[in-house]
């Protein structure tokens, strides 16, 4: 991976176009380079070119190539747009036929560039963790805004991540609250090296501690204000559905789930009076379609917990809250 100095051009939606100007491509970073000169409006054309001759529609081909410039520039869209006219970094223009030639192989963009934006702020990505999307950040703001609701019951709040992947939902939170002590827990030792990563990078190292753990075998005698978890919940012949990108490049571990992809929730729903502190609160964001089945799941399992759905943008169920009231962690 290129060294953030020269893959970025940091401060330039604050300092603008001079900024640009000394960054991508007029400056001496690549003294006596012998590749030519392109515009990234050139760049962007021919990439629109092959990845509409492999089958992409142009709105899906602009949306990914866009999504590169942009994340590999460290600019905006308007940015981008306004200077479409300047030449491309060279150590860009090295790797965009890369790039697009992974594209055409259906690789996630997010996974080309090695980075995917998750509330605000880049998480990195590959093959070992899910991408971040941005219904699950309806999920961060489901929790923020009942801490808020409630920010002066506790001086401080334990939180768990069952599942975290990338770190996306822990260290959002992590970064939006300083009063959380977050513990982000994962079966996969490959996701939390992803996750140890990101850590890292957003400074959060002392804020955040990482967990090798089969949902919450890992924590017994332990009991956390609230838990979170976005975790496998696609039933196992539901790839009909499902975009041949994620098919061939996301893993298998953090999309599948027996038992038509509620397995998971079952064993949570178990385990959730042993490890919740009273009246605290569980979240998990859920498939579309098994909102009703996991409410009478969690019923069942807690029969005086209140449970409620939510739905996201397209007004589809998304995600469930679960919040016990004293009896059943006792």
């Amino acid at each position: 991976m290129v060294a953030s100095e020269e893959r970025g051009l940091p401060g330039l939606n604050e300092t603008g176009m001079g900024r640009f100007d000394r960054q991508a491509g007029r400056s001496s970073r690549y003294p006596g380079s012998q590749q030519p000169q392109i515009a990234l409006l050139e760049s962007r054309k021919w990439a629109l070119s092959e990845l509409t001759a492999a089958g992409f529609s142009e709105e899906e081909a602009i949306d990914n190539i866009d999504f590169l410039l942009t994340g590999a520039l460290k600019v905006n869209y308007g940015m981008l747009r306004a200077n479409l006219t300047r030449v491309m970094p060279a150590w860009l223009a090295e790797r965009w036929p890369t790039w697009m030639a992974a594209l055409i192989k259906k690789r996630p963009a997010q996974y080309v560039i090695g980075e995917a934006p998750f509330y605000g702020r880049d998480f990195l990505v590959d093959e070992r963790v899910l991408i971040p999307r941005p219904e699950t950040e309806l999920l961060v703001d489901w929790v923020l805004q009942d801490l808020k609701a409630d920010s002066n019951a506790l001086n401080d709040y334990r939180l768990l991540d069952i599942g975290t992947g990338s770190g996306a939902i822990a260290l959002t939170l992590a970064g939006e609250r300083p009063d959380l002590t977050v513990t982000a827990a994962d079966i996969s030792r490959e996701a939390l090296a992803v996750a140890w990563e990101n850590r890292k990078r957003l400074g959060l190292t002392e804020r955040v501690t990482l967990v090798e753990s089969d949902l919450l075998a890992a924590f017994s005698g332990e009991r956390f204000d609230i838990i979170v978890s976005n975790p496998p919940y696609i039933r196992r012949d539901g790839q009909a559905e499902m975009d041949e990108s994620v098919l061939a490049y996301e893993p298998d571990l953090a999309l599948y789930a027996d038992h038509d992809g509620l397995a998971l929730y079952e064993r949570m729903a178990a385990q959730l009076p042993d490890h919740l502190t009273e009246n605290g609160r569980a979240y998990f964001e859920i498939g579309y379609d098994q909102g009703a089945a996991l409410v009478t799941l969690f019923k069942t399992a807690l029969p005086t917990a209140s449970v409620e759905l939510k739905k996201d943008l397209a007004g589809l169920d998304r995600m469930i809250r679960v919040e016990l009231h004293g009896n059943e962690t006792l």
